[in-house]
This record gives C-alpha cells, structure tokens and sequence, in this order.
C-alpha cells in the first residue's frame, strides 16, 4: 500500500483556473486517487461552494505533497502536475 494520501479541496478560481484562492473548507483525505475522484461531485454540491465569491469553483484531488507546496496563496490550477480538476459554475 503506498504512504502518499490524497486529499480534496476547493478553490474559487477565474473561468480558465488560472487565478484560483483554495476555500476555506476542512480538508477531506482518502488513501487512494479514486477514492478522492469519486467525491470530487459531492464536494462541489456543498454550501461552501455555492457560496464562494468566484465564477468558477474546482474541486481538486491532490497529494499531500502537492497540497503543502500549494499554501494559501494564489495560484495556477493548470499548472499543478498530476492533477485533475472538477469544475462548478455558479
């Protein structure tokens, strides 16, 4: 079994993903990537994505290595390697 966990998180980004803030959200975390991938709709249904102040929101499933590299600064979704994204427009 491998060491990495993943976990799923929300950012409130520009249409193209390119700006994104991660949300203020408690952090879900799986032991594996299809795991993460099967909550990533469910994530995108919840009051805190309805309600950030975004056009876009994306739900992410990334490692832990990935999520400590990303902070709380702004970033480039695109740009995240190894990573797939769901998206929500509201």
């Amino acid at each position: 079994m491998s060491a990495t966990l993943y976990a799923l998180a929300l950012f409130a980004c520009s249409d193209d993903g390119t700006a994104c803030q991660r949300l203020e959200t408690p952090v879900q975390t799986y032991d594996t990537r299809n795991q993460c991938n099967a909550g990533l709709d469910q994530a995108l249904d919840t009051e805190a994505a309805r309600k950030a102040e975004a056009p876009t929101v994306y739900a992410q499933c990334l490692t832990s290595r990935q999520m400590a590299s990303i902070g709380k600064s702004t970033i480039d979704l695109t740009r995240v390697n190894g990573a797939q994204f769901a998206s929500a427009g509201f």
